[in-house]
């Protein structure tokens, strides 16, 4: 009956826990919809649109208009997310492999042989779409905890179950088995962008940095086990004894083949635990010897035995003898970096049949059980080709590539709904989604209900309610007391801000939406993500414009009334500039004091911090505006902002004659100036955040990793860099807000300013430009002047863009940046140009870490930034692992040279 299909998902909304779960709400039909005996129909039309039945059975103009249909996956590439054996498994038995799928049995009619051999061929055959890049990654134990609390507070648990009790609140759409199945590098990109790979939207993109994206797929892959000799964690903070490493901050942890001090990839500030078990094949005594620059010690059996004593002596050169048995046996070494020395780290050891030496990693393992190595996948092209074939057979692209069948199978209209697929026991080219009877009974009541002649077009509530029934949207909001957080789920929505009840944790009621919100801001909100409840931890998903951006004309067509703004008849409106200063008096502590609780342009209020208010115009209709001011609880119940105009009487006469009409379009008229307006009176100035506008902000000063003669630069556009005038670098760069300097003043030695948005990207320290000899020589370790750098100021340019002005080996050096104008890129472009011909060799080097390459001149700098250069000699890649460094050779010609150079995120 319905054409054969193959969803090989991430995970799939159950129909059957979706069906109870619309049910809970009371989805109901109006009086115009048709006659439904049951709530059966409306849950049933939500799954026509989950098991993607109309891919097959086309509906009519009208019958489409009650449905949201789900396309099946996007296969390409589906090798690099999902490992092959489980896509084997997945494709044998998709229900016992992860139960409440909505994935079809599209083998179930074959025999036990050819259903296993036809799973292995479609296996081959979508392995083979990509080239295949799958590989699992020993978990980081600090994005684990990172990650438990993001999956746990941004929203995650409203369609899924919490991973951190072992009660499974209903409803919930279920996982499969998250570590036999995915990539650490599928899932991060899947959790950044699941559209991409599943246009219709039932799994929404969450606003996740690329960080944040990384922290959540180590937390659901935490289980993941993979060989390694060794594991290395690296700890944050100011690290004042040995004994405070065991209560420290973790940072990250990673794999590592020995005792190596790059292992994270560090330029500074080492601290470091690596630990692991020392496999011992003959008993007997064993020498270990410890060498370290810097604080070391060593343990062996869960004893220190070695360089207890480092901690004051800022080095180690010691050994010890001891009598180990055969078998594995528990291995840790501390370095904090100490002293002026050059860090370094030797372990080594000696015993029977071992001569003195490094501790190979053949005899580490970083878990006490013995992990094999993954064997990699290899498509097998005469199985590719059956596999092909097969799924060519199957229809499967009818689903998963929107291809119309071969074979015509009845429309919607003309279903049986008592056999095929709706049948107990789907049989020949019938498929077996294992519905039970509620199921069925839904679907069969849903199919009755679009076969009638005189079928309706749906209401714009019918239409409403079956989106937010489809999308799950009233599993956190409530509207016309239908959905809400539910009890067993009310705990994981919290306020990160000031206790404002459930006012400040809850996501939002909808009722009225469309009457409060203007259309323009509704649109940003469902497309966009806009968002401006500072309180919230949990985030506003995104489904796509092409699956919810029809919700903005329906909440105004349901909710906005047809009223005109009140304005007073009895008194001539006052001039613009007399309204805004009269708004501002009326904002600010001098009238109704709303800086008391709302925020002001990013500046914090005197006592809670709600809504920002310069965002006012653009999000409200100002009619609703003005009835809330007259009356709040009456729209939202509960809340704690008082009502200083009771009964539309103004409480403050000598304003604007105490006219309410004209406060109201006082304030107005000055909140519609948005971030341009001027503070108003008594505004908390501790938080003292620069804010950019349309000009670049310069901040000079003490800097985190910028250092004390720091010149930090906001671009328009929320893109940020930070030049260190000490050591003449490039020290920072980072998207979003800017920086809150209030420490610069209100802090002794003036604190520690950091960059307020996400994103950040940390330059290496020392000199950029250095003269190589040898194109593989070390790069010096100097900076500033004793790496023959002279800083000679700045000068400011149009919009207030600065150029750093400094010197090397008496070669002039202009350093621009400016932000990047081609479309859909978020980037700055930095330009470098040197007045005078350089010494040879001269190499500048343009970042530090793992650099991959891209097309052209572009390279992946840590998986977070592209960089792209143009001038100079060809660039050289050179270094291993986190510690790669990307140089281009100065060449210069003419009267100068310059290289340019763009960081994209």
């Amino acid at each position: 009956m319905l054409a054969a299909r193959v969803f090989v998902l991430v995970h799939c909304t159950s129909a059957l826990l979706l069906m109870s779960a619309v049910t809970a709400r009371g989805f109901t039909a109006s009086a115009a919809a048709p006659q439904e005996s049951t709530q059966d129909a409306a849950a049933g039309r939500v799954l026509l649109g989950e098991l993607g039945c109309t891919a097959c059975h086309a509906p009519s103009a009208r019958q489409a208009q009650w449905l949201s249909p789900k396309m099946a996956p996007r296969l390409a590439g589906i090798g690099n997310r999902a490992s092959a054996a489980w896509i084997q498994r997945y494709l044998t038995a998709p229900q016992e492999v992860m139960p409440g799928t909505t994935m079809p049995d599209v083998l179930q009619a074959r025999p036990a042989a050819e259903r296993a051999a036809g799973a292995e061929a479609l296996t081959h055959y979508l392995a083979s779409l990509a080239p295949l890049e799958f590989s699992r990654v020993l978990p980081d134990r600090a994005a684990v905890a990172r990650g438990e609390g993001l999956y746990h507070r941004v929203g995650c648990v409203g369609c899924h179950a919490p991973q951190n009790t072992e009660q499974s609140p209903p409803p919930a759409s279920p996982f499969p088995r998250i570590v036999e199945k995915w990539s650490f590098d599928g899932l991060q990109r899947f959790l950044r962008d699941p559209l991409a790979s599943r246009p219709s939207g039932r799994m929404p993109a969450m606003p996740l940095t690329d960080v944040e994206a990384a922290d959540i797929a180590h937390y659901l892959l935490r289980e993941t086990q993979v060989p390694a000799p060794l594991e290395v964690a690296q700890y944050r903070g100011r690290i004042r004894s040995f004994e405070e490493l065991d209560s420290a901050e973790l940072s990250r942890t990673g794999p590592t083949p020995g005792f190596t001090l790059d292992a994270m990839g560090a330029a500074r500030g080492y601290a470091l635990r690596f630990s692991g078990w020392l496999r011992i094949d003959e008993p007997g005594d064993y020498t270990f010897y410890l060498a370290a620059t810097g604080a070391s010690r060593l343990s062996v059996r869960e004893r220190w035995l070695l360089g207890g004593d480092s901690w004051q002596r800022e080095s180690v050169d010691a050994k010890t003898t001891l009598r180990l048995t055969t078998g594995l046996h528990v291995l840790t070494v501390d370095y904090v970096q100490r002293g002026p020395g050059v860090p370094a780290l030797k372990v080594e050891w000696e015993g029977p049949g071992v001569a003195r030496q490094v501790i190979p990693a053949s005899r580490l393992q970083s878990a006490p059980a013995s992990v094999a190595a993954p064997s990699a996948f290899v498509v097998d092209a005469a199985k590719a080709a059956t596999g092909r074939a097969l799924y060519a057979q199957l229809n499967c692209g009818v689903c998963h590539e929107a291809r119309k069948p071969p074979n015509v199978p009845p429309s919607l209209s003309a279903l049986n709904i008592t056999r095929g697929c709706l049948s107990e026991l789907p049989t020949g080219e019938a498929l077996n989604y294992h519905l039970d009877a509620p199921k069925r009974a839904a679907l069969r009541q849903a199919v009755t209900s679009l076969h009638r002649a005189d079928l309706p077009a749906p209401t714009s509530r019918e239409r409403l309610m079956h989106t937010m029934a489809s999308f799950n949207c009233t599993a956190c909001h409530v509207r016309d007391g239908v959905g809400g957080v539910t009890p067993a789920r009310d705990a994981f929505f919290m306020s990160n801000g000031d206790d404002l009840g459930d006012r400040g944790r809850l996501p939002p009621p909808l009722d009225g939406v469309g009457d409060r919100l203007t259309p323009a801001w509704l649109q940003r909100v469902f497309v966009q993500g806009a968002s401006v409840r500072p309180n919230l931890n949990t985030r506003m998903p995104q489904y796509g414009a092409a699956n919810v951006g029809h919700l903005r004309d329906l909440f105004v067509a349901l909710d906005r009334r047809a009223e005109p703004v009140r304005s007073s008849t009895a008194a001539p409106p006052d001039a613009p500039r007399v309204q805004v200063e009269a708004g501002r008096a009326l904002v600010g502590t001098d009238g109704v004091s709303c800086i008391a609780c709302h925020r002001f342009n990013r500046q914090p209020a005197h006592a809670l911090n709600v809504i920002d208010l310069v965002t006012t115009t653009e999000r409200l209709n100002e009619d609703w505006f003005r009835e809330f001011l007259i009356d709040p609880d009456r729209f939202h119940p509960g809340i704690l902002m008082p009502s200083f105009w009771p009964k539309g009487v103004s409480s403050l006469p000598a304003v604007l004659g105490g006219n309410t009409d004209r406060q109201f379009s006082a304030m107005w008229a000055y909140l519609a100036g948005g971030s341009r307006a001027t503070f108003p009176e008594g505004l908390n100035r501790q938080n003292v955040e620069l804010i950019v506008g349309g000009e670049a902000v310069v901040y000079r000063g003490k800097l985190w990793e910028a250092g004390f003669r720091a010149i930090a630069v906001g671009y328009p556009g929320q893109l940020n860099a930070a030049f260190d005038a000490e050591a003449m670098r490039l020290s920072l760069l980072w998207r979003g807000r800017f920086l809150n300097t209030a420490p610069h003043w209100g802090v002794q030695g003036m604190g520690q300013i950091r960059p307020l948005g996400s994103d950040v990207v940390i330059f290496p320290q020392g000199s950029a430009l250095a003269v190589l000899t040898d194109p593989k020589a070390p790069w010096p370790t100097g900076a500033g002047k004793a790496a023959g750098l002279k800083f000679s100021g700045s000068q400011l340019g149009t919009l207030n863009r600065p150029t750093f002005l400094y010197s090397f080996r008496n070669v002039g050096v202009e350093d621009f940046m400016t932000p990047l104008d081609a479309a859909g890129k978020s980037g700055l472009r930095r330009t470098v140009t040197l007045s005078d011909p350089p010494p040879n060799h001269l190499y500048f080097r343009v970042a530090v870490g793992k650099i991959t390459p891209g097309r052209g001149n572009t390279w992946r700098l840590d998986d977070a930034l592209t960089i792209r250069v143009e001038g100079g000699g060809k660039p050289l890649v050179r270094g291993t692992g986190n510690q790669q460094e990307l140089l281009v050779p100065v060449r210069f010609s003419g009267r100068n040279h310059r290289l340019e150079i763009e960081y994209v995120w």
